[in-house]
């Protein structure tokens, strides 16, 4: 694998090369705070920003990315420039130990909001999706918990399921049945009628606050899961020659 420093714009081997595999990505120097960047594909020249920060890219492998010691104030706004057009996810700022950690949770949240090929792309930033990323970070642990507690709902029709989840979830949000029928704008009755069957095929569960927590949780989950597979969806539904081929605006970094 290379490196790219982007200071001088030269490829340089990576000495430790067993260190991205790891996790833990390579700094040459030793700052105080590092923020990581994943990206999706390689992006052109660096704006002087990037280079007087001593930028550092790792951009040959299947998963390109940026680390950028001791980020300044105005370091997102250089990289909103220097990124347009193309997809990618900043990590929160770290110490420099937790490097590895800001790289996981960017490609996190970069997996979680496919691109559709062609079209432009979004830079994101981890700390405006925390909470997706706190919860979809293990998928297997969380449809675990999902399918713990709405799985109860399996034997209903579609749109009954979905019914039942939106009431379930704006009456642990709402905090009653009144505040899930101002939620949902349905009668408070409805409400009432909805939530007699929940608590037939929930039990007790409903009264304590840990498996009220948990059901939130999964609801939360479900929904975000559901969001994802619906981008996925739109995103393979474009004409795969749309796809294929190299985007003409994007050029390698380095000879």
């Amino acid at each position: 694998m290379d490196s790219l420093t982007l200071t001088d714009g030269r490829r340089e081997p990576v000495r430790r090369r067993s260190a991205e595999p790891a996790g833990r990505p390579v700094l040459r120097d030793r700052p105080r705070a590092v923020q990581a960047v994943a990206l999706t594909v390689s992006p052109g020249p660096p704006p002087p920003g990037l280079s007087a920060a001593k930028v550092v890219a790792y951009l040959h492998g299947p998963e390109p990315y940026l680390l950028i010691p001791d980020p300044a104030p105005g370091m997102h706004r250089t990289l909103v420039r220097w990124l347009q057009g193309r997809s990618a996810v900043v990590g929160p700022v770290v110490a420099r130990a937790d490097a590895g950690a800001s790289l996981r949770w960017a490609r996190t949240l970069l997996a979680l909001t496919p691109q559709r090929p062609g079209s432009t792309g979004e830079i994101l930033f981890v700390e405006d999706h925390l909470a997706k990323v706190v919860l979809l970070q293990d998928p297997l642990l969380a449809g675990h918990l999902s399918a713990k507690w709405l799985a109860r709902l399996q034997d209903m029709t579609p749109t009954q399921q979905t019914r039942m989840e939106q009431t379930l979830l704006a009456w642990l949000e709402g905090g009653g049945a009144t505040g899930a029928a101002l939620l949902l704008r349905i009668h408070p009755q409805t409400v009432r009628y909805r939530l007699r069957k929940l608590e037939r095929l929930f039990g007790s569960s409903l009264r304590t606050s840990q498996a009220r927590f948990e059901i939130l949780l999964a609801l939360k989950i479900h929904g975000m899961a559901a969001e994802c597979a619906r981008l996925r969806h739109r995103a393979e539904e474009l004409p795969s020659r749309q796809a294929s081929g190299p985007r003409q605006d994007i050029r390698p970094i380095g000879p």
